[in-house]
């Protein structure tokens, strides 16, 4: 729905701004497309490239030689390893870690939490795992 909510103001002749906090630290010299908010606590590394209509809520790292395509919403303390490709329409979730040099095919989904070592293919859903309940109850951790 981004993407075409983006492309319909287009198409309408509006002109698209850009919004980034003046609490990022943003040191790839400007490479920031159109319609894309920073949020404060990101910092967004040298040689990164973030395409149109792009969301980078709080606290994110963005490591040097990243591409972040058009129409990519990051959620909030994600680590993005130097050298990472994000394809076109993703979703990264909160606490999210990319290793270095991965791509991440278009449209995917990576929820909270998870950790991608190896590149995703395009679609992909991809599920950070739940902390189990441990056996022992609250109440007897004192005694522990």
């Amino acid at each position: 729905m981004r993407r075409e909510k983006y492309l319909a103001a287009k198409a309408a002749g509006y002109g698209i701004a850009s919004y980034v906090s003046s609490r990022a630290t943003v040191l790839n010299e400007g490479r920031i497309g159109e319609n894309c908010f920073i949020l404060e606590d990101n910092t967004v590394q040298p040689f990164v490239v973030i395409g149109n209509n792009v969301t980078l809520w709080s606290g994110n790292h963005i490591g040097h030689h990243s591409t972040i395509h058009d129409h990519c919403f990051l959620a909030s303390h994600i680590v993005v390893s130097g050298g990472v490709e994000i394809g076109e329409s993703c979703f990264i979730g909160v606490n999210v870690t990319l290793r270095d040099h991965i791509r991440i095919g278009e449209r995917c989904v990576i929820g909270a939490g998870a950790l991608l070592l190896e590149d995703a293919e395009p679609e992909g859903v991809y599920i950070g795992p739940a902390t189990e309940r441990a056996r022992v109850p609250s109440s007897r951790l004192r005694k522990i």
